[in-house]
């Protein structure tokens, strides 16, 4: 009864959008992103746009179903329907993001991709596991590269400045394109420096929270034939000195920081265009990944300087084909294999003791093989879609600490769902979809300390299992667009870490266990009005609840209700919007939670900040951008977070192409 109150709660309150730069999508038979109105998994998309001032997890910021937490300067972690880490998959260009080290809980991955990369995001609410397999329980984001083009020989470019007040940020980047009718070539270079972070009221900086971040990215696209395309990219981020920062504060030490974040990524694509409906398209996809995060530790009083170092290469090869074998039905069909190779080594400097085993067993093993087949069919005014997939998964972690350990495990998911349109501005959709999520190495090997407790190997664990259930309706015309889903997810098996009595270095000991039984519900809820030719409102709700029903306490971390809402007016050459984010108190909190020295015991308190956004293309070539954060100066941390929220701030934004 409360689910079926607060969801007409949300459909009452609700009267308009975010912005007219996102628009609801959904899943189809292809991996790649479509804009379809009638399919019955709800996705959330949005076009990247240039004039955006916002780092890659503040572009999710406003997106229904999804809550961000932050650790850092530049950093957040995507909440996709209460869950985050390693439970939420992330995938770049259609190849995953995830290894076999992703935390469980919070990170901060998301802001190893620069914004300035990226055409379109995509984020698919409720599983994904079968379009993209493991660790997509309650969703999936997948971030869509800007692709080169073709065309006349020509040579074009961009430049783009950005600072905020304070000295809080100040990036600078570039962008050289050659293109041809054959051959296409992008180079992106950029360089991030962050400061440390402002509180409100004039306030004390947060500090340390500020680092230095380089990126680098080339790109090459040619036409091999008639009927066949080779897609290049080489992508490097590096991250120096990241600190963090709520471990400085809280926790006794006078150095705990990330020395050195290093992603490098690539892949090469050779896709065929087909001439006959049995073969539309076929694709072929390697991908070599390559993560270093380096850490260094000392507690105040120490002469102990620690350093951890962890190391994974992940070799991804793809290969999918589209077919039409009977008229209005799509299918796209695959095999996915990725392997993963793990070195962790440490060093306690100045000490005469022998150190323990790294983080993870050095030389640890990890693969997974899985097939799929997808598939969508239109009929009149329904369309119905299905799909399945089988992952295999496999590991070796050599333990000599504790003992080896190999694990082997497999699953099918499925999902289904169909749509109608009961008029060509109205449709109702539901659908049903299974997840699952093989245990990854930083779920059965870690040893020490992490975060604020000490953590024990649990190499007894089994696959987590997802079932989301989705109901909702869809209107769009031509000045109208809304969106309302409800969801209901069962949770079986769900890794979660339990308190020991036992204390070790200080720290209290956890160890991870599968719960029997858990679930998530809630809604979304998103609208756009147009007011006349310039001008918009909308807004956007959200409200998920979560419950261990095995330990009967709340899941842990599941963000408070939250909203948004924009007015929109657009100029002959650019853009203003005022834009209000919203999120309540939360104070169901599980046990976890309360011992948790980022949060309250007591709960996160409930906030509301106001910001103003505009651009405004000042000559053919040079634009201009503006932001006002926090205006009022509130006080406000979002829930989960090591961080506070930042004062009242000017973000500023230039920008040349030719």
């Amino acid at each position: 009864m409360n689910f079926i109150v607060l969801s007409m709660l949300g459909v009452r309150l609700a009267f308009a959008s975010l912005s007219d730069t996102l628009v609801n999508v959904v899943v189809s038979a292809s991996r790649q992103p479509v804009a379809s109105q009638r399919l019955a998994i709800p996705v959330y998309a949005a076009k990247v746009q240039r004039t955006q001032l916002m780092n890659t997890p503040e572009v999710f910021s406003s997106v229904p179903g999804v809550f961000l937490q932050r650790t850092n300067q530049g950093g957040g972690s995507a909440f996709v329907r209460g869950l985050t880490g390693n439970q939420t998959l992330l995938v770049l260009d259609g190849i995953r993001f995830n290894n076999s080290t992703f935390r469980y809980g919070p990170n901060q991955y998301l802001n190893t991709i620069d914004p300035f990369s990226l055409d379109q995001i995509e984020v698919v609410r409720g599983s994904g596991s079968v379009q993209y397999g493991s660790d997509a329980l309650t969703g999936a984001v997948h971030l869509i590269s800007k692709k080169p083009t073709f065309g006349a020989k020509s040579w074009s470019g961009q430049l783009l400045g950005r600072g905020i007040s304070q000295g809080m940020e100040l990036s600078g980047l570039a962008r050289l394109q050659f293109q041809s009718e054959r051959h296409s070539i992008s180079v992106l270079a950029g360089k991030k420096s962050f400061g440390d972070i402002r509180r409100e009221g004039g306030g004390s900086f947060q500090r340390p929270t500020g680092y230095e971040e380089q990126n680098l990215q080339v790109q090459y696209l040619a036409k091999l034939g008639e009927h066949f395309t080779l897609e290049n990219l080489i992508q490097q981020n590096t991250q120096d000195h990241v600190p963090v920062y709520h471990k400085i504060q809280l926790e006794n030490f006078a150095l705990n920081e990330m020395t050195l974040q290093s992603y490098r990524r690539g892949y090469s694509r050779l896709t065929y265009q087909g001439q006959h409906n049995w073969l539309q398209t076929a694709e072929i996809t390697a991908s070599l990944q390559e993560s270093i995060e380096e850490r260094a530790l000392q507690k105040k009083g120490s002469s102990t300087l620690r350093k951890e170092a962890d190391e994974v290469r992940t070799l991804g090869i793809i290969g999918s084909f589209k077919s039409e074998f009977v008229p209005g039905l799509h299918s796209s069909t695959g095999l996915e294999f990725y392997a993963d190779g793990v070195r962790s080594r440490r060093q306690d400097v100045n000490t005469k003791t022998t150190a323990l085993r790294a983080l993870y067993p050095d030389k640890s093993r990890y693969a997974t093989f899985s097939a799929f087949s997808l598939h969508e069919w239109a009929y009149q005014s329904w369309q119905v879609h299905a799909g399945l997939r089988y992952q295999q998964m496999t590991a070796f972690l050599p333990d000599t600490t504790v003992k080896d350990a190999q694990i082997s495990v497999g699953a099918f998911v499925y999902d289904g769902g169909l749509s109608y349109a009961l008029s060509p501005s109205f449709t109702v959709f539901a659908s049903i979809a299974s997840g699952f999520r093989a245990p990854n190495l930083d779920d059965l090997g870690s040893l020490g300390i992490v975060d604020f407790r000490y953590e024990l190997p649990a190499y007894q664990l089994k696959p987590e299992y997802s079932l989301t259930k989705n109901i909702g309706f869809r209107v769009q015309n031509r000045r109208y667009r809304a969106e309302w889903s409800a969801f209901h997810t069962s949770l079986t098996n769900l890794i979660t870490r339990i308190k020991t009595t036992e204390i070790i270095q200080g720290y209290p000991v956890y160890r991870k266990e599968n719960v029997d039984q858990a679930y998530l519900y809630g809604f979304e809820w998103s609208q756009t009005l147009a007011l006349g030719e310039r001008f918009s409102v909308g807004n956007s709700i959200s409200y998920v609840l979560g419950q261990n029903k095995t330990q009967n306490e709340p899941m842990r971390r599941i963000p408070p209700f939250n909203a948004n809402l924009s007015v929109n007016y657009q100029l002959d050459k650019g853009n203003i919007a005022l834009l209000w984010l919203f999120a309540d108190r939360q104070d169901r909190l599980s046990a976890g939670d309360k011992s948790d020295n980022r949060m309250n015991p007591g709960g996160t308190a409930g906030w509301g900040i106001l910001q103003l956004q505009a651009s405004y293309k000042l000559t053919p070539h040079v634009q201009l951008g503006m932001q006002g954060v926090n205006l009022g100066d509130v006080p406000y941390r979002m829930h989960g977070s090591g961080i506070d929220g930042m004062g009242r701030s000017l973000h500023l934004q230039v920008g040349y192409s030719w």
